[in-house]
């Protein structure tokens, strides 16, 4: 089932059209000392450019930023940090509370991601990835929510040999059998990473800033997932390692970790997830997880139970569940662990579940948008439509939550006039609408079940077009998309359109951002063009294998891609 956002816009067409995410605003926020180190000020730069962001440079703490960036009023802060700037009492103190302090309100007022990797080519292919849809689901515990994706595998941490499969047709099989799951998962796992055809990877269990612990509670015969110097790897508990070489985007998420995505040190696994493990986004614990722990289940509800919202979307929703159950206590939640996680990647990327393909529940829920605008303030009504018997709110660490409806736009000053009667209360801030309307002792709500909100706020005029991850359209027409195959060995091609006729420059660079060659340089017509890069410079030299970026200019914009050339 399609997540469905029904938006009622009674008014003109040109309104219509106008609205968008939140009125797109993307921060990039980084140490003085980082940018003006070369490859990594090229991180930050690419960023501003593939978003039309700004730049927010910060001396001696991020906090030096706030009333530059209330002003601003981020959507999205990427913020672009060297490894070991990216520790845990950075992520506690230097990000979560300062992304709840743009505004009146407690909750959070951006999405956020941290930009980083081992290397500044990490922290770059972060920047450039492109979006993605999520089929093909690996597990390493069984609480990784198999049923709700399209097609993949989960082991158990617990129970020896005990694997199920889920296919495309909807089909489940959970069977114990020591030919399809063996006794150590180390190298079953590892290599089924290395295929590249996973799209996320959950685990749970022990874990710690540098490893991840297979089985649960105790290793006996298994293994255990490690890094070292960025080099992800599985380490058997007979036999020798086998290292991470993994390149296709994904995400990973420490489930049920404690500290695995704590950066301590370069031999940490975030680092090293990004640059072996093909992570382009990773959510993990800076803190111990506990029976109460209550971020990474919320993240994993908004993005694949209800709502189907981007990964880094679900991520920020979690949060506001959790700060609200913290506030008003409610029934059967004890969260810790506010500033406990941690999400690595790009805060815009466009990583959401594929609906399109396979057999799925979907989103427990529709959610409907109706605007009625007035002289100075507009009526805003928001419900949800059940289209299943289920719990909407928390049923579990790792169940659902309260419904949030993420706002196309932002509400200034918004103020809630009514509800449903049978709803117990609700928040709104300028991004989004919590509702509380089920919890713990309560019967399911029925499929078709209405629950209904009304608020005010301050009348919305315009707003900025938010680009696309996938194929970003800048203001003069220029679409630029990712070359293919990626990687490639003797040529690649590079495809982009062009709006109109225009003078365009394509070349590529490597991570010094030194010009390595000019595909074009002149005029060209409108249309969709194609062009090959045999993986050579100027003078006709093969280059060496690594990551390139190849960038498209006309006048004073460009759009910017990364590419991997491999020999």
């Amino acid at each position: 089932m399609k997540r469905s956002k029904l938006f009622l816009l009674l008014f003109t067409f040109l309104l219509l059209t106008s609205l968008s995410r939140g009125d797109f605003r993307y921060a990039v926020v980084v140490n003085n000392s980082t940018y003006q180190i070369p490859e990594w000020g090229l991180v930050a730069d690419t960023l501003v450019s593939r978003y039309n962001g700004e730049i927010f440079i910060w001396q001696n703490s991020t906090w030096d930023l706030r009333q530059d960036l209330i002003d601003y009023k981020p959507t999205h802060i990427a913020f672009v940090c060297e490894a070991l700037t990216a520790n845990s009492n950075f992520v506690q103190t230097s990000i979560w509370t300062l992304t709840r302090a743009l505004d009146d309100d407690p909750y959070g007022d951006a999405i956020w991601g941290i930009i980083t990797g081992y290397n500044a080519a990490d922290a770059l292919r972060l920047a450039t990835c492109g979006s993605f849809r999520v089929k093909n689901m690996l597990g390493g515990t069984m609480s990784c929510d198999l049923g709700y994706y399209p097609q993949g595998i989960c082991t158990s941490e617990g129970t020896y040999n005990r694997i199920r499969f889920k296919y495309l047709d909807g089909t489940i099989v959970d069977t114990t059998d020591e030919d399809l799951c063996p006794n150590d998962r180390t190298g079953f796992l590892m290599n089924m990473i290395n295929a590249d055809t996973i799209d996320i990877f959950m685990t749970s269990g022990h874990g710690n800033h540098d490893n991840w612990q297979l089985h649960y509670p105790t290793p006996d015969l298994e293994g255990f997932f490690r890094s070292n110097a960025g080099q992800l790897y599985g380490d058997p508990r007979y036999g020798s390692n086998i290292n991470a070489n993994s390149i296709n985007p994904k995400i990973y998420l420490a489930l049920g970790n404690c500290y695995v995505g704590k950066i301590q040190n370069l031999n940490s696994m975030a680092p090293a997830w990004i640059h072996t493990g093909g992570a382009s986004l990773m959510t993990g614990y800076v803190i111990p997880e506990g029976s109460d722990s209550y971020q990474h289940g919320g993240t994993k509800a908004y993005f694949a139970r209800q709502g189907l919202y981007t990964w880094p979307e679900a991520f920020f929703l979690a949060n506001q569940a959790l700060y609200f159950d913290q506030i008003h206590h409610t029934p059967g939640t004890n969260p810790p662990d506010l500033n406990g996680s941690a999400l690595y990647g790009d805060p815009a990327l466009d990583a959401r579940l594929d609906t399109e393909s396979g057999v799925i529940p979907g989103s427990m829920y529709d959610e409907q948008i109706e605007i009625v605008p007035g002289d100075t303030q507009d009526t805003v009504t928001v419900r949800i439509v059940m289209n299943r018997e289920d719990y909407p709110g928390y049923n579990g660490k790792w169940g659902n939550r309260h419904p949030i409806v993420l706002f196309p736009f932002r509400a200034e000053n918004p103020i809630i006039i009514s509800y449903d009667p049978d709803c117990h209360s609700a928040m709104v801030t300028e991004e989004f609408l919590l509702m509380c309307i089920w919890h713990q002792n309560e019967p399911p709500l029925p499929a078709g079940a209405v629950r209904e909100f009304v608020f005010t706020c301050d009348h919305m005029t315009t707003s900025v077009e938010e680009p696309t991850a996938l194929s970003p359209v800048l203001p003069n027409g220029i679409t630029l998309g990712q070359n293919y195959p990626n990687p490639f060995n003797a040529q690649t091609r590079i495809e982009y359109h062009l709006s109109s006729p225009m003078k365009i420059n394509l070349a590529v660079y490597n991570l010094r951002g030194e010009l390595v060659n000019t595909l074009f340089d002149g005029h060209q017509s409108e249309g969709t063009h194609n062009l090959i890069w045999d993986g050579r410079n100027n003078k006709g030299d093969e280059v060496v294998s690594g990551i390139y970026f190849y960038r498209l200019t006309s006048g004073d914009i460009s759009e910017s891609r990364s590419l991997l050339m491999l020999k």
